[in-house]
């Protein structure tokens, strides 16, 4: 299983973005192994506010319905126990708090954390195993 960051779905969805083919590349790889993909249900809020930034409201609004429905990629609420662990990651490993609750899922599942955040990804090898699409 892998647990993708925002990153890496606004670069997959956005063939503007200069990380979308290495990032469709690794998706597309990922389906043929049938590998699941998870993300923290914060992802709603950071894709949203990439989008509408970038391209604006509307079709921020209708990439959420899309991926509200998904089965590519499955959603997980964030847990009081999550929550917890991505603040000590947060604090400890000095992640920005977003990202240290995709670490903190990657770490709460063992899965691996795909991402092209530069920071993120070495901040968070001494927790999950992590790495770019």
């Amino acid at each position: 299983m892998a647990v993708i960051d925002a990153s890496v779905y606004i670069a997959l969805i956005n063939a503007h973005e200069k990380d979308h083919m290495i990032s469709w590349a690794w998706f597309e790889q990922a389906q043929a192994a049938r590998e699941p993909i998870v993300a923290p249900v914060i992802l709603l809020a950071e894709v949203a506010a990439a989008l509408s930034r970038g391209v604006g409201a509307l079709l921020a609004h209708r990439v959420l319905g899309q991926l509200k429905h998904s089965r590519l990629i499955e959603l997980v609420p964030v847990t009081l126990t999550m929550a917890e662990r991505a603040a000590a990651i947060a604090a400890d490993q000095r992640i920005r708090s977003c990202d240290a609750i995709y670490v903190a899922l990657a770490d709460q599942s063992g899965d691996c954390l795909i991402t092209l955040d530069r920071q993120q990804l070495e901040r968070s090898a001494a927790i999950v195993s992590a790495r770019e699409p």
